[in-house]
């Protein structure tokens, strides 16, 4: 599997803005990018950490659910630079592409990436976020319906759940996958894909349970005893 990690040159800017993200701060990132950003068109230097901040404040909107304004903070990125190239900024240039309606564009990209880092990956860095476009469904969830077929509930509660968390949704989305694990122990591992990039520092009780029994379901037992075990302690 490849993980593309990108350019850390300001590691207390950027990587505090990746925190955040993670944490699902978007607007406090958006902030602090921004903010980064207008020092860095200021002194016209370190071309490079601007095209990285640049393309983690586009992959931010993108995953607030603001695509367009994505778009437009992609295409500031030199369209030469590493930071262009990698998976998840095609991914969101993808996505803004959609959103504006260039879908022929778009789906260039996404054929782009799932041929770079494959079916797997995309759907790692995907993280839950929503989508117009039909990417590939990753190989533990088996192959991606055909036109004219409907999904199974379990699926439809998944697909339910990965929506919710993308719109920062957690309780909307603990419960869609919950719903989701009750009629099919087979979706353990798509489930646990959305929810652990979801689960933060501190998850309550409640969280941490519906993780042990995502972990169960896996056949992961000794992770689900360790979560139930906190669980206990919460």
């Amino acid at each position: 599997m490849t993980i593309e990690t990108g350019i850390d040159l300001v590691p207390d800017q950027l990587a505090l803005a990746r925190a955040q993200m993670d944490a699902a701060q978007y607007g406090v990132v958006e902030g602090t990018l921004r903010r980064r950003i207008a020092t860095l068109e200021a002194t016209g230097r370190n071309p490079e950490e601007l095209d990285a901040a640049r393309a983690l404040l586009a992959e931010t909107l993108w995953r607030s659910g603001r695509p367009v304004a994505a778009y437009e903070a992609v295409t500031a990125v030199r369209p030469r630079g590493v930071e262009r190239r990698r998976s998840i900024t095609m991914m969101v240039e993808a996505e803004g592409l959609a959103a504006i309606g260039e879908m022929r564009q778009a789906e260039g990209l996404l054929e782009r990436v799932v041929t770079a880092v494959g079916a797997d990956e995309a759907w790692r860095l995907r993280r839950g976020a929503p989508s117009r476009l039909e990417w590939p469904n990753p190989s533990w969830a088996g192959p991606s319906p055909s036109a004219g077929s409907e999904a199974s509930p379990a699926e439809d509660r998944l697909g339910a759940a990965a929506i919710a968390y993308g719109e920062n949704d957690l309780a909307t989305g603990d419960r869609e996958l919950t719903l989701a694990l009750r009629r099919d122990l087979r979706i353990a591992a798509a489930g646990l894909v959305l929810l652990e990039p979801n689960l933060g520092t501190q998850p309550s009780a409640e969280r941490l349970v519906l993780y042990g029994d995502l972990l169960r379901a896996a056949g992961r037992e000794r992770e689900a005893a360790a979560a139930y075990d906190r669980a206990a302690r919460t």
